[in-house]
């Protein structure tokens, strides 16, 4: 795993009603496996519907939420070489956000371009930014007596920082300029969550 993140550490940042963890039964039925097995059923995938990044997988198995990547593709659906079935985690404002239980590659499941394109190299990666964001926004202050010009420029610093922290761990978060997560954080350097 990219992070080090373990369960206490979801439930501080997002608390524990919002990590969900699938009992290992059910993560097998949905076929992951290794790392990513032991992520989904020991740290378990943060969740925040207060800023509309719901997500999380059913604790009781659900055949219909592994999707078969061969038959979208037959309807025009690009995915990367050697994903054969996805599981939904949930979703971003815009687009679906699924994980390949075989590889445990996170991807964006974009609609619009019907295309999935990879966003993190594992779940711990994507818990990582997912905690990152709602921990700035959750901790934002403005400083005492700071102009709004000056306030600008230390928060859009401050969050390049935070991407540039989440890119050393996985470049791939911000590595496609249509992954929502460029959108999210550009909104967070602009001001719109503080």
């Amino acid at each position: 795993m990219r992070s080090g993140l373990n369960r206490d550490d979801l439930a501080t940042a997002v608390g524990e009603d919002n990590v969900h963890v699938l009992p290992r039964h059910t993560a097998l039925q949905y076929g992951f496996g290794g790392d990513t097995l032991r992520f989904l059923t020991e740290v378990g995938i943060p969740s925040s519907e207060e800023w509309e990044l719901p997500f999380g997988i059913p604790e009781d198995f659900d055949p219909d939420l592994v999707w078969d990547c061969a038959s979208r593709r037959e309807r025009g659906w690009t995915f990367p070489e050697g994903v054969t079935r996805i599981v939904p985690l949930g979703d971003f404002p815009i687009n679906a956000v699924v994980v390949d239980p075989d590889s445990g590659v996170v991807l964006q499941y974009t609609d619009a371009f019907q295309t999935a394109i990879p966003i993190h190299q594992d779940l711990s990666s994507f818990a990582q930014t997912l905690v990152s964001f709602v921990g700035y926004i959750e901790s934002y202050a403005s400083a005492p007596a700071e102009d709004p010009e000056a306030e600008d420029t230390r928060r859009a610093a401050e969050v390049r920082d935070l991407m540039e922290t989440i890119t050393r761990v996985d470049p791939l978060p911000f590595a496609d300029p249509n992954s929502e997560w460029v959108e999210l954080f550009d909104n967070l350097a602009g001001g719109v969550y503080t």
